[in-house]
């Protein structure tokens, strides 16, 4: 497998990362037209400028194109009754369709591990939609666990 380099991404990479994330976010319209919009504006200018600022997206180039990225946002809980937790959140893990099943996601979540190990965190934490087959294997593979299960229903 070529290299895979996991860089902040620059402003000017908004329309590459913006049409990686039309094709996930398809995924979850189709999964929950009732919740998702259906939009060509998933990561618009404004939002990459906040994700940007507070350090919290990251590409992965390969062959100097970008196949995928990660968003992440660390939350610390110190509340008195349960145990001291800063986790490493991941918002949004989304690798190019053409790109899938070459173990760049698996490179992705190594690198976030690794952050979350260089500040101090003590959990790593995402959420997945059930009929995300391929998402929930990856994560398995990589050893992450069920840790709790999500109810909702449609007023």
């Amino acid at each position: 497998m070529d290299e895979i380099e996991i860089i902040q991404p620059k402003i000017e990479n908004q329309v590459e990362i913006n049409e990686l994330a039309k094709q996930v976010h398809k995924l979850h319209v189709k999964w929950n037209p009732d919740f998702f919009l259906d939009t060509d504006q998933v990561i618009p200018m404004e939002r990459l400028e906040k994700l940007l600022e507070t350090e919290s997206i990251y590409i992965a180039k390969k062959d100097k194109k970008i196949v995928g990225y990660i968003i992440i946002n660390i939350v610390e809980k110190d509340n008195g009754f349960i145990r001291y937790r800063k986790t490493l959140c991941i918002d949004t893990l989304c690798i190019d369709e053409k790109y899938r099943g070459q173990g760049i996601g698996t490179k992705m979540l190594e690198f976030a591990k690794k952050l979350g190990k260089e500040k101090n965190c003590t959990d790593i934490y995402l959420n997945v939609n059930p009929n995300n087959k391929n998402a929930i294997r990856v994560y398995e593979n990589f050893g992450m666990k069920v840790n709790k299960i999500s109810y909702m229903m449609k007023l």
